[in-house]
């Protein structure tokens, strides 16, 4: 679904242009302006910052160019784990930041993708179940075992594949001791 603008792009051009014709008949002079901006710039360098040495100076320009790396290749390691199998089911889902988006699940024989029934859950009182069934093989693939019922199954997976991550990164702590 695309993302609706706030102004379509003829309504960008026009303001676009009005601006420029503003901007060289408005009286006043921007590169007066602009001269007394940098004059104080360079006058603000040389009596403050330059007293400190160059790696110091470019250090608050660098430090967070670095961090912002850091984090993506942080980010894009988590989010390649997409793809995993549950309760004999294979798992499908998209990471919108730390949370996980979009979860399917799809038979592991055929790929179709499954359908489930909780009608199970509300007529007994053993503990309750989510099954679930594909239309093109005709037979239950997997079952949950919900004990709360106010867990839906997504949850319950969600549940799963954060535990996984967690002991993943528990296990690469340990190797790195």
């Amino acid at each position: 679904m695309r993302k609706k603008s706030f102004l379509s792009y003829e309504a960008k051009i026009i303001i676009a242009i009005i601006a420029i014709l503003l901007i060289i008949f408005l009286p006043f002079s921007f590169y007066d302006k602009f001269v007394e901006l940098k004059d104080k710039i360079i006058l603000f360098y040389n009596e403050n910052i330059l007293i400190y040495p160059i790696w110091l100076q470019l250090l608050p320009i660098v430090l967070p160019i670095i961090l912002i790396i850091a984090i993506k290749l942080i980010s894009k390691n988590r989010s390649k784990y997409i793809e995993d199998t549950f309760y004999n089911i294979k798992w499908n889902w998209k990471w919108n930041k730390d949370d996980i988006a979009n979860l399917e699940c799809f038979c592991p024989t055929c790929g179709e993708s499954l359908y489930y029934d909780d009608t199970t859950s509300k007529f007994t009182l053993e503990v309750s179940k989510i099954d679930f069934i594909c239309d093109k093989c005709q037979k239950v693939m997997g079952s949950i075992a919900n004990e709360n019922n106010k867990l839906n199954s997504s949850q319950l997976v969600k549940k799963e594949i954060q535990r996984l991550i967690y002991r993943k990164l528990a296990e690469d702590k340990n190797l790195t001791k």
